[in-house]
């Protein structure tokens, strides 16, 4: 019964995301509310359910663990819905490490170990920026837990071209690079990295690996 209820308690969060989604998009306009509700279902809502349907187990010895899982989730998803809302966009710049050190946390909790390597640059970008690179690494992180077969990765940090470069590697199966992207390619790399003026490359090869080098101007 508890779990019924934490499931219930999730699932009312997702609704709340969905609708949030579906607002952020008719405030910025009726010809990109497709996209932002469909990048905010992909990267955040998809996520989730896929944790709650992978991760379900019948036996009665599982559910105080499964019962955990499930409030942990809702923590999660909860605090991020509560960021979006409450997020402002400005242009104060601030360093991108930090909030790439938070996300490889959070995603520790689904057992991904990834090791942040920053040299001693100057990693100040402005809001948008720093969202735009941590949300686009989420999603080449995410993408390595779920298709990679390793639960490795490396998040490097580096001043490039005028800008700053953050490249995550992985060396797990990889993947045919000449085959039609997903959405998470297209969309939610891609499409969110060049709507700063950005841009990111995609290079995977069966038994390589997988690595993304997302890139942003500082100025």
């Amino acid at each position: 019964m508890m779990i019924l209820a934490a499931t219930l308690c999730l699932m009312a969060l997702l609704v709340l995301s969905v609708r949030f989604a579906h607002h952020a998009g008719f405030r910025r306009g009726r010809r990109c509310e497709r996209v932002v509700m469909n990048r905010y279902l992909h990267d955040r809502v998809l996520p989730t359910l896929e944790a709650l349907a992978l991760g379900s187990r019948s036996d009665a010895s599982a559910a105080p663990a499964r019962l955990a899982e499930l409030r942990r989730a809702a923590k999660e998803q909860a605090a991020l819905i509560r960021r979006d809302m409450t997020a402002v966009p400005t242009a104060n710049r601030a360093r991108l490490a930090p909030e790439l050190a938070a996300l490889i946390s959070e995603l520790s909790h689904n057992r991904l170990r990834a090791e942040l390597i920053r040299a001693e640059v100057d990693d100040t970008l402005p809001s948008d920026r720093r969202t735009a690179m941590r949300d686009a690494t989420g999603e080449a992180l995410r993408n390595t837990l779920k298709h990679s077969g390793t639960d490795r990765a490396e998040v490097r940090v580096a001043e490039r071209d005028g800008g700053i470069a953050v490249t995550v590697r992985d060396r797990g199966a990889g993947f045919d690079a000449d085959r039609r992207p997903g959405f998470g390619i297209t969309e939610s790399i891609k499409a969110r990295m060049a709507e700063v003026g950005g841009s990111a490359r995609v290079e995977s090869r069966p038994d390589w690996g997988t690595q993304v080098t997302l890139w942003v101007p500082q100025s």
